[in-house]
């Protein structure tokens, strides 16, 4: 269970336009406190908003009106290098397209996220060994992405946001390109790290099977959010 603190991220009254030849307001006061430990989805139907909130979250953009906190640090307050430095040392990403670099091998596109950090070649290697272990995919190690199943795609890109011990995972649609079965797996293994290592975890996604696995369920529409609720039926584990 999460332990009760300051919130790891809260946006209070947030609001995102996009402006050009047909302004879009994205999101509209939107105001949440995710808390340590908590394992969350937020759902809705597509332009509902949901990855505008991820990205806001993701510190991968600023609001337009609003604040939202990383840690209670203003995230608009922060500059270009805090925001990357959060974005690599604080917020591991695992995105639907999976995002490997396709003429790299399995442990260089995990070892990207410390060469960028300047960690040591040795500590590096026994960083990107754990992480592929972790994932079940050590024998995979020198195999291009194109040898790989969607589903050890994925989960690549999770032994890769995993190398610099991140507080928080976001998760984007995280099995739109998979099959149901290799889906099914992906979330399982997510929601594992999530138990096993404490690690905060916000799903985002428009699949209720996916939200129906976790503990806290925000409904996202038009820019609102619709609810904000527990999930009862799986803290009753049935």
């Amino acid at each position: 269970m999460p332990t009760r603190g300051e919130p790891v991220l809260r946006m209070q009254g947030v609001s995102k336009e996009y402006v050009g030849e047909s302004p879009c307001l994205a999101l509209n006061k939107v105001s949440l406190e995710i808390f340590p430990g908590e394992l969350v989805s937020i759902i809705g139907p597509s332009g509902s908003g949901k990855s505008t909130m991820l990205h806001l979250l993701g510190c991968l953009d600023k609001p337009s009106g609003g604040e939202v906190f990383l840690d209670g640090r203003p995230v608009s307050k922060m500059s270009d290098n805090q925001l990357a430095e959060a974005r690599l040392y604080e917020i591991g990403f695992v995105a639907q397209t999976f995002n490997l670099a396709p003429t790299l091998d399995v442990f260089k596109n995990v070892e990207l996220p410390l060469i960028v950090r300047e960690v040591e070649a040795k500590e590096r290697k026994r960083i990107v060994e754990r992480d592929l272990s972790v994932v079940g995919l050590s024998e995979k190690a020198r195999s291009m992405p194109s040898q790989l199943s969607g589903g050890q795609k994925q989960r690549v890109a999770i032994a890769r946001a995993l190398v610099n011990d991140p507080k928080i995972i976001l998760a984007d649609e995280p099995t739109g390109n998979l099959d149901s079965k290799s889906g099914q797996e992906i979330i399982h293994f997510i929601i594992s790290l999530h138990k096993n290592r404490g690690i905060t975890v916000i799903f985002v996604s428009h699949d209720p099977k996916i939200a129906a696995q976790t503990d806290r369920i925000i409904s996202i529409i038009d820019g609102r959010i619709e609810s904000d609720v527990r999930n009862k039926r799986k803290e009753g584990g049935n």
